[in-house]
């Protein structure tokens, strides 16, 4: 008898790892104002097969065509290599892309805007899928420290250029 009862206990566990919903995303965010004039920051966001040339996160990169919705590039940061697509480029305003990974699926934004000689960058990323679902907090932390980093980056990076 023990032996159906743990049995039913596992099929239902198994059921319900099965039936999870794992598209509530996991969500993260970070603004900066640079010093920068708005061109400069944007080019230097918007060239991705340089990106590993001013951010450590990124250790490798390979962009497979122009800056444009379609555009797909492959790149490795965190040991993780990450295969994504553009999906939206409105010149120095906006860039959006896909990601997908081991267990989750990212859209991650990024938004320019200018006060003349200061230019405010906004990015989120959200996560979804399997890894999401199990480790929240986990992945949570994860974007965060990621954005964080990749806005300073940029700062430094543009600040830099622009001569400040």
């Amino acid at each position: 008898m023990w032996n159906y009862f743990i049995f039913g206990i596992a099929v239902l566990a198994l059921v319900g790892f099965l039936m999870r919903d794992t598209s509530q995303p996991v969500r993260g965010a970070a603004e900066i104002d640079i010093s920068a004039p708005i061109n400069k920051v944007w080019a230097l966001q918007t060239d991705m097969a340089r990106w590993k040339d001013w951010n450590a996160d990124i250790e490798e990169m390979n962009v497979k065509g122009p800056l444009e919705a379609g555009t797909e590039f492959t790149w490795k940061a965190g040991g993780i290599t990450i295969n994504s697509r553009i999906t939206e480029v409105i010149e120095h305003r906006r860039i959006v892309w896909t990601g997908k990974t081991m267990g989750i699926d990212a859209v991650h934004k990024w938004e320019f805007s200018s006060g003349g000689e200061v230019t405010h960058v906004s990015t989120e990323e959200e996560f979804t899928g399997f890894l999401p679902w199990l480790l929240p907090g986990t992945m949570r932390k994860t974007i965060l420290n990621a954005l964080q980093h990749g806005v300073h980056a940029l700062k430094v990076v543009s600040e830099k250029q622009a001569g400040r």
